[in-house]
């Protein structure tokens, strides 16, 4: 049996070979729009030059999901299949994904008598962006190099076991597409800039965006990252930080968590660009395991 990970371009791997046997990973991208002009969000994207268009266009752009068909590509590639999506209330990725598992189901039903037996695909839904889906994708393979003889529906169980017990943080200073699409007064966005603030959020259990605090100074910044850490319960593990042309600050939050958990392990990752578009200039994007009481 063939196993495939697959996520949509809101996680930031794009090189991930899986180590588990028969395993294969693939990303199914984003597309942003700006100014009338189609960026896809794959591995060829100039996520610099993306974020110059944007940041130089005065009017709002968007993004789109993969469509079901772009989707059901994917899931026809191996015999068990589990996608990882952005968080279904921040996009419509996720109902994408799901028509395309059953577009792809519906087919092996007609192609074998209506028995579907030997595929098996599983749509998860984040609730989250960025290195919240890192985390789940690697520790899922993990899972299935470690456990080769697990079922599908052990497997699953993992998945969702991961995603209700991993966290994300998002700490922004430029709030352009966030005004400009409406999702912050333009006023707040323009004070909060001027004042050099950051504001520190993470993800709210229906999957938006719930802010934490502001913040100013980035030792201050990664001060209040670990506090919201440790209150979650972390204790040490895999950590994904994601950043938007900001490796000194990841690196540097990186070093800020390793005195804290020496045990953690740290991933770096420059942001792709559907985070790229959201979290903007020196943003980062923190996933942990998150262990609870």
């Amino acid at each position: 049996m063939t196993w495939a990970l697959i996520a949509d371009s809101s996680c930031n791997l794009r090189e991930y070979r899986p180590t588990a046997p028969d395993c294969s990973y693939a990303v199914a991208p984003l597309k942003i729009e700006v100014a009338g002009k189609e960026f896809i969000d794959d591995a060829s994207l100039d996520v610099e030059e993306l974020n110059r268009r944007v940041a130089a266009e005065s009017t709002a752009s968007g993004s789109a999901c993969p469509s079901a068909g772009e989707w059901a590509d994917l899931f026809r590639g191996a015999d068990n299949v589990i996608a990882v999506t952005i968080s279904s209330n921040l996009s419509g990725s996720f109902d994408a994904a799901e028509m395309g598992r059953n577009l792809v189901m519906d087919e092996c039903a007609r192609e074998h008598d209506g028995q579907i037996a030997g595929k098996n695909i599983y749509v998860l839904d984040s609730h989250a962006a960025g290195g919240k889906l890192e985390l789940i994708i690697e520790l899922l393979d993990r899972y299935l190099t470690n456990n080769p003889d697990c079922t599908f529906d052990e497997a699953v169980a993992y998945a969702d076991r991961l995603a209700a017990h991993s966290q994300v943080q998002y700490s922004l200073s430029s709030y352009d597409n966030l005004t400009k699409n409406g999702r912050m007064p333009k006023l707040v966005g323009a004070l909060a800039s001027g004042l050099s603030i950051r504001m520190l959020g993470t993800a709210s259990a229906q999957g938006t965006i719930k802010v934490v605090a502001p913040t100013r100074g980035d030792r201050k910044t990664y001060r209040k990252i670990i506090d919201v850490m440790r209150s979650d319960g972390f204790r040490g593990g895999l950590v994904y930080i994601d950043h938007v042309s900001n490796e000194a600050g990841a690196h540097a939050l990186s070093d800020s968590i390793m005195t804290e958990w020496p045990q953690s392990q740290i991933r770096v990752l420059p942001c792709g660009g559907l985070c790229s578009y959201y979290a903007e200039a020196t943003g980062l994007i923190i996933g942990y395991e998150w262990l609870g009481e």
